[in-house]
């Protein structure tokens, strides 16, 4: 059975029904009555009147994003509508309070506290933590008008959505600020991706991610606009290719190549650096890392090809000495000199808290190697070394050195050698003899939380045999 409605409800919906009613109204309607009156216009897509209140918003923050779960054109129009009405009034009403427009999904809390103020009064402490924290320039003696958004850009096009901010938001720079932290291109633009940069504040911009697969010359286009983003703290680049015609054009990739590292010296608050499948590193990765004047917390270099010079540089380069999480998986280290993968361990054993060095073609011979650098991490929380040819032995080794890493919580070894046929197929009784022994070795010297030996993957049915400390027997994984 539903509740009964309140006298509050039914005066928002007595409101909602005469449009020129309730934008008569808004001047002299209690402020606790805007939140759930604005939902519920939302609601209705009563455009006119969403508008009528954006000019009238009580609060210093309308946190839109958190009522939007879809890009809607209709109620974006409607608001930017309601800025115009604020942003042309010579003399704002005392009322109106509006600072920020927050289309990000965030501050939930407001509309949760404020829906639950039908009987009462909303603390003043409530509604202040409920808004976000921005600075606001004058420019030009105007007041500034500040947009919060995070863009996903999921499409080679921008959307019609996108385009009729962006086309408003150029019109209206000087009264404008436009607020985007975090930056995502997950394909690749037919558009300048630098006219984004045109309305959104680059220095405003603290995570960008590109996980399509970009060009050289696309990514060196857009380079111009990472060496604006001063305040970037986190970095991912995601499989940057050279176009076909440019692989014998040595001269245009050396000149791209510039082009993008030369911005990185901007970079001042990175913290976070991941790159995968970024060739264009390989004997290079000295210029990318040299620049940086900031030690990075987290550094992942996953599925390159690194050279000697670039392991070398790497384990004395002075921006990774206070990693907390580095990454190498996919990285080979067949023919890399193995000793400097362990004087880079050496360097972080007071800080390094995450280690991923998923099928980095390993061997029992370099583990030794790393193992006494490795044994000192104390920080460890996880550590990966899936898809590596370890045997029993060394393995059991590995097992041993661990012995005062009392801080991991998830461990993921290969399974070893042992386990597998002539034709490199699991056996499944040795495989679970094997790791069962690993296991003891193990409970041995310390009590684990979360352990997985894990096998390479089957031919036949495309998964891997999986043993956890849990299980008596293996199960499967996709």
């Amino acid at each position: 059975m539903s509740s009964p409605l309140t006298l509050q409800m039914l005066a928002r919906s007595s409101l909602l029904k005469n449009e020129a009613l309730a934008i008569s109204a808004l001047n002299k309607l209690p402020m606790e009555l805007f939140p759930p009156l604005f939902k519920d216009a939302f609601k209705g897509k009563q455009t006119k009147i969403l508008s009528a209140m954006v000019a009238a918003w009580p609060f210093r923050c309308l946190p839109l994003g958190a009522l939007m779960k879809f890009p809607d054109l209709e109620i974006l129009k409607a608001v930017l509508a309601g800025l115009d009405l604020l942003i042309q009034q010579k003399d704002r009403p005392r009322n109106c309070k509006l600072e920020v427009l927050d289309f990000r999904d965030a501050h939930h809390n407001f509309w949760n506290v404020w829906a639950g103020t039908e009987d009462g009064v909303c603390s003043p402490d409530v509604v202040v933590e409920t808004q976000p924290v921005v600075h606001h320039p004058e420019r030009q003696g105007k007041e500034v008008v500040t947009v919060m958004m995070n863009l996903s850009l999921h499409s080679r096009h921008l959307c019609e959505y996108l385009e009729c901010f962006h086309c408003w938001a150029q019109q209206r720079k000087d009264v404008l600020q436009v607020i985007c932290e975090k930056l995502e291109f997950g394909a690749r633009p037919v558009y300048n991706p630098l006219e984004l940069l045109e309305v959104f504040a680059p220095c405003s911009i603290r995570e960008l991610e590109v996980n399509a697969r970009w060009d050289l010359r696309t990514l060196a286009k857009f380079a111009p606009g990472l060496g604006q983003m001063k305040n970037l703290q986190k970095l991912l680049l995601h499989e940057v290719i050279t176009p076909l015609r440019w692989l014998w054009n040595q001269e245009m990739k050396r000149r791209c190549f510039r082009q993008i590292v030369s911005q990185f010296s901007q970079l001042n608050k990175l913290q976070h650096l991941c790159l995968n499948r970024v060739f264009l590193l390989n004997a290079r990765l000295d210029q990318v890392l040299r620049n940086l004047e900031r030690p990075l917390e987290t550094l992942a270099i996953t599925r390159c090809s690194l050279s000697e010079s670039d392991m070398s540089y790497l384990s004395q380069c002075p921006s990774v000495h206070r990693l907390t999480h580095l990454d190498l998986s996919g990285v080979t280290f067949l023919n890399l000199s193995h000793p400097l993968l362990g004087r880079l361990l050496e360097r972080l054993t007071a800080t390094l808290q995450t280690l991923k060095l998923k099928g980095c073609m390993l061997m029992d011979f370099q583990m030794d190697v790393i193992l006494p650098a490795l044994s000192q991490c104390s920080q460890l929380v996880e550590v990966n070394l899936m898809k590596n040819f370890l045997s029993l032995t060394s393995l059991k080794k590995l097992l041993q050195h661990t012995a005062h890493l009392t801080q991991l919580t998830l461990e993921m070894y290969p399974a070893p050698g042992e386990v597998y046929d002539d034709f490199g197929d699991v056996l499944p009784d040795r495989f679970v003899q094997c790791c069962s022994e690993l296991l003891d070795t193990l409970r041995a010297i310390r009590q684990p939380k979360e352990v997985y030996f894990v096998s390479k993957k089957c031919l036949d049915c495309r998964r891997f045999c999986v043993y956890h400390q849990e299980a008596s027997l293996c199960s499967c994984w996709e």
